[in-house]
């Protein structure tokens, strides 16, 4: 079995994660046992919930310290003992952030290479990604058409696809709230957005208001905090507030703020709506249809943001939620 490289957790972050909070072991692979797979990891996904890991509590999986960092990845067998996966097989799973990753053949999704890449079972088809914004935008938001949707965090993996979930589920005008003219520009110039508000400019409140003048239907949340106010300033009669995400809020998981102008949601008649993807299971199918449909259509578009190398797996989590991602952020592990 080949050597493993892992990074581990050091130490639980104090307030924001640093660099010193990782460090990188070495030590064997583990013998396969009936059931298992061996699994080069070739590219991880740097996604906002690994930082929820990483303070020993919470809805995802926690990293122990001194053990592999969570992440979803995709690779291919080197080894297996069950028959139904062959050496050679592409697999997305809980690589988790390390070269080498041994798994139940459970917790492993062979990838339809004929279909995608295999990146893009990281990002467009993906459950943490794609499938999130399909099934959330569509039987959680109900998009009808005609109406007006702002997507926040809308530079990113998630907000980036459900921007374009809600255009292509026949939303009428699509805003998104991202930080900095750049990313602004990208949504609007790459991704058809039709607006889009630079909360690093300050009052998003006003300038969502002159975008949106008859208020916002659907709000699809991947921030929480100020934005998540602003928007509930703006929010039209009987609007759905989708929660996908609180990005703003995971540095400080012991102490997150909840939004102070709630009773906007009253007043309006509206309605604001939890919503994880793991909950929709029979979902899955149509949602991964729908959007390979798409993406190789050419309707839906994914940027990517590539780091390289398993060493880099603490910056790319710390340039994450520093937003210094456009599009899908993903790690090459080799």
């Amino acid at each position: 079995m080949p050597k493993n490289r892992k990074v581990v957790l050091k130490s639980h972050p104090q307030g924001p994660v640093r660099l010193e909070d990782f460090d990188m072991v070495e030590d064997e692979t583990e013998a396969l046992r009936p059931g298992q797979v061996c699994v080069r990891v070739d590219h991880l996904s740097i996604d906002a919930f690994i930082r929820t890991t990483l303070d020993g509590g919470g809805f995802h999986q926690s990293a122990k310290l001194g053990g592999v960092v969570p992440a979803l990845g995709v690779g291919t067998v080197v080894e297996s003992t069950d028959a139904a996966f062959a050496v050679g097989d592409v697999v997305t799973g809980p690589m988790c952030s390390q070269s080498y990753a041994v798994l139940p053949v459970a917790a492993c999704g062979k990838v339809d290479t004929q279909l995608a890449p295999p990146t893009a079972f990281l990002g467009a088809l993906s459950i943490a990604t794609g499938l999130t914004s399909y099934v959330g935008m569509k039987y959680v938001a109900k998009i009808h058409g005609g109406e007006t949707v702002v997507v926040s965090g809308a530079a990113g993996a998630v907000g980036s696809l459900a921007g374009q979930v809600a255009r292509l589920l026949g939303a009428g005008r699509v805003i998104g709230i991202a930080g900095g003219p750049d990313k602004c520009r990208f949504l609007t110039t790459q991704l058809g957005f039709d607006a889009a508000v630079d909360y690093k400019a300050g009052d998003v409140t006003a300038k969502l208001a002159e975008q949106a003048p008859n208020g916002v239907d659907v709000f699809w949340d991947n921030v929480g905090g100020d934005v998540l106010d602003a928007v509930l300033m703006n929010l039209a009669v009987e609007a759905r507030v989708v929660l996908c995400g609180a990005v703003s809020q995971y540095e400080n998981m012991a102490n997150v703020r909840g939004p102070k102008n709630y009773l906007k949601i009253a007043e309006r008649d509206a309605s604001m709506l939890g919503f994880t993807i793991f909950h929709y299971p029979d979902r899955y199918a149509e949602a991964t249809a729908t959007m390979a449909g798409w993406l190789n259509s050419g309707k839906l578009i994914v940027h990517e943001t590539l780091e390289v190398g398993l060493d880099r797996f603490p910056a790319a989590v710390r340039g994450l939620l520093d937003g210094g991602n456009t599009g899908k952020f993903l790690l090459k592990v080799g």
